[in-house]
């Protein structure tokens, strides 16, 4: 009787992990579909010394760090900690967003990222029609 206990409670575990991960990757790929039908060359999961970046921008030097249920444990809170006092050093804004946040305000993000002078190719060929 306790084995089955066991064994429900692990599939249960397992599979809501399972699904934070895929929602944790949809949400990715979704501001991956978004900054790209928006003109925005970022490249994904890019390193600056040592560190990783879900997504950075080289031309504005911004990165985007999604904040998903990951960013909790305590290695992972110690290394974004670490980050956070070391990357602003090379010049490079980071700007955070949680997997919620990319769910449901794609709109806020887009602008944050206008506010912020990240240039997109959108943005370069309006520019060169106006000159």
């Amino acid at each position: 009787m306790s084995a089955s206990y066991i064994s429900t409670t692990s599939f249960t575990t397992e599979k809501i992990i399972r699904h934070s991960l895929d929602n944790a990757m949809s949400t990715l790929e979704k501001l991956h579909k978004e900054l790209i039908k928006k003109g925005y060359n970022f490249l994904r999961n890019y390193t600056i010394e040592n560190y990783k970046f879900d997504f950075y921008c080289p031309v504005s030097k911004v990165a985007i760090e999604i904040d998903s249920y990951t960013h909790e444990s305590y290695d992972i809170y110690n290394q974004d900690a670490t980050k956070k006092l070391c990357i602003p050093s090379l010049g490079i804004t980071v700007l955070r967003y949680t997997d919620y946040q990319i769910l449901i305000d794609m709109d806020e993000i887009l602008r944050n990222l206008k506010n912020n002078h990240v240039a997109s190719s959108v943005t370069h060929t309006a520019n060169k029609a106006i000159h």
